[in-house]
């Protein structure tokens, strides 16, 4: 009798009522949000500094002025720099003194002696102090100075003195030379007395006007 009212019941059930009950539950869909895009931020390639190019100026030398004018010149910011600029009134001059030492006055005499007795075979030895002397002048006055100083021990021949193309100062004395030359192009363009000069110039003959004016006169 149970089984025959849970069957009648079972059919008076509308069919939706029992698929409710069965169905499964639908989860909704869930909202993805997309990742912003992360801005590529370029990064500027460096720029190569400005060289601060200093006015032309007349090149002259008492020691080795080819040398040492070959590797001032080699600097960009002395590529103005001219040995025949006449009437410029900025002037690039390089000096030298040798002075014997009080050792090497002694030491050359006598061995100028006994080399010239031996007709020679003894060479002559000389121990002197080189100073080198750059300095920049305006109109005369000096703008600014550079000195270098060397003391150099030296075994020469008799006959073959000031004969080797050196100016007396050796291989290695050379070379020093062309040291001082390279140094003093590299502080040049960032001495404050030159830069100072420069802006004058530049000030009172500002390089587009030269250059309008010159190309107005062809």
């Amino acid at each position: 009798m149970i089984r025959e009212s849970m069957l009648a019941v079972a059919l008076l059930l509308p069919l939706h009522a029992l698929a409710a009950e069965t169905a499964p539950a639908v989860v909704p869909p869930v909202a993805v949000t997309p990742a912003k895009a992360v801005p590529v931020v370029a990064i500027p390639a460096p720029t190569a500094q400005k060289v601060a190019t200093l006015p032309p100026m007349k090149f002259l030398s008492s020691l080795a002025g080819d040398e040492v004018f070959t590797v001032l010149k080699a600097d960009p910011a002395l590529a103005a720099l001219d040995k025949e600029l006449a009437g410029s009134p900025l002037s690039l001059i390089v000096t030298h003194t040798v002075r014997p030492t009080a050792a090497g006055t002694a030491t050359g005499l006598l061995s100028a002696v006994l080399s010239g007795g031996t007709l020679g075979i003894i060479p002559v030895v000389t121990n002197d102090r080189l100073v080198i002397r750059y300095e920049v002048l305006l109109n005369g006055k000096t703008v600014t100075t550079y000195n270098f100083e060397r003391t150099t021990t030296r075994a020469q021949n008799l006959w073959t003195m000031g004969t080797q193309g050196d100016d007396g100062l050796g291989k290695a004395g050379l070379e020093w030379l062309k040291t001082t030359a390279a140094e003093v192009a590299a502080k040049l363009p960032n001495d404050p007395a030159m830069l100072a000069v420069r802006d004058e110039i530049d000030f009172y003959f500002a390089p587009t006007a030269v250059k309008a004016v010159a190309g107005a006169s062809k």
